[in-house]
């Protein structure tokens, strides 16, 4: 709606600067009255007034529609807000569950005397704790995570670089087909 009030404003404009000169161009001809001069500078009065009503409408619009805006956004933050009580509920319920879900030997409480089946579930417990650690240090010093992402890149692009280097040979130096292909340089 507010764009369809700027436009029609724009319009209003538009008539607000062509009328004027029309005024002017007519007032000079023979055959323009003095009726129509004057039916002309109301139409002008009438543009204006109607130009400062659309502007105030568009300005009350605009308001509306911001304060509609504040509404929407307070409503989605009271919806996240209860969202968050319920993640704080069953996120641990969740955990929980999907530890003592694993396929693993040695689950507390479920009476597996294996030997060979009891230090699995130890174990998958280690490696969760270890990977938790080292997600923690990474949010906690950020350079950590810098760092690592820095080796990983710096490592795959040496190998991208001697695997490129390994081609590039090949087609300059001759291991390729002969005759076909690329040229020696």
């Amino acid at each position: 709606m507010h764009l369809e009030l700027q436009r029609l404003l724009q319009v209003i404009a538009h008539g607000e600067q062509v009328f004027p000169r029309v005024k002017e161009k007519c007032s000079v001809k023979d055959w323009f009255g003095n009726e129509d001069i004057n039916s002309l500078e109301e139409l002008i009065g009438r543009l204006r007034r109607l130009k400062e009503n659309v502007g105030f409408i568009s300005n009350r619009v605009t308001a509306v529609q911001a304060g509609l805006d504040s509404w929407q956004a307070e409503q989605i933050n009271r919806k996240l807000y209860c969202l968050s009580f319920l993640s704080i509920i069953f996120l641990p319920l969740s955990i929980i569950t999907g530890v003592f879900g694993m396929n693993v030997g040695g689950v507390p409480w479920t009476q597996q005397r294996d030997p060979k089946l009891k230090n699995g579930f130890r174990n998958v417990m280690l490696v969760c704790v270890g990977t938790l650690i080292l997600v923690l240090l990474c949010f906690l010093f950020p350079f950590l995570y810098g760092r690592i992402s820095g080796w990983r890149k710096q490592r795959a692009l040496k190998r991208n670089w001697s695997i490129n280097r390994k081609s590039f040979l090949k087609r300059t130096i001759g291991g390729g087909e002969r005759g076909g292909g690329y040229l020696r340089l």
